[in-house]
């Protein structure tokens, strides 16, 4: 074989692993979902899924990574307000997807993977949000004078805890009342 049909071979491997959990975490709690069942609905051995991830847990990361790449993009022509509201209700319905509940399990299990998790995925997010409110600052809609790493947390934590204790995701009335208190404190009067 040459070099393109092993990338090609490597990568329908690769789909398949990660269906194969999707269709798993559909059918199971993340807890009794085995390697050797994502390797057999796969049709793969299990050495072929610990040669890419070392645990089950970075498989569920790659997996909800690959299933919301674009989901949290923002629309860098509508406000801030419009953005977070947006992202917020996107948020929450991840982590109410089978996927997001597994992630979420997965990461309370091990602090090692949850930062790993945080490094890869949640910190290139929150920068892209930084740079938005940096826009939303030079467009007048906020002020400069806040602590916005406290602002995300304000923003993030609550949809978290929905998910996690109340076992629902947020209506949009939450969210948008959310955002708007938050914001509150910095947004400049458009009158």
């Amino acid at each position: 074989m040459n070099p393109p049909d092993i990338q090609l071979k490597s990568s329908r491997r690769r789909d398949a692993i990660l269906n194969a959990l999707d269709d798993a975490l559909r059918e199971l709690p993340y807890s009794q979902v085995t390697i050797e069942d994502i390797a057999n609905r796969a049709g793969v051995g299990k050495s072929t899924i610990y040669r890419w991830w070392k645990h089950k847990s970075e498989l569920v990361l790659e997996l909800f990574k690959e299933r919301t790449e674009t989901v949290f993009d923002f629309d860098f022509s509508q406000s801030l307000t419009y953005n977070l509201t947006q992202q917020l209700m996107k948020l929450s319905y991840s982590l109410d997807s089978h996927i997001g509940r597994a992630l979420m399990v997965a990461m309370a299990e091990n602090r090692l993977h949850s930062a790993e998790f945080f490094r890869q995925y949640l910190r290139p997010r929150r920068e892209q949000t930084l740079a938005l409110i940096h826009l939303a600052i030079q467009r007048g809609e906020i002020s400069a004078q806040y602590d916005f790493e406290l602002m995300l947390d304000s923003l993030y934590a609550p949809i978290h805890y929905h998910v996690v204790f109340f076992n629902q995701q947020p209506t949009s009335a939450y969210i948008e009342a959310l955002v708007k208190q938050i914001l509150a404190p910095i947004q400049r009067s458009t009158h």
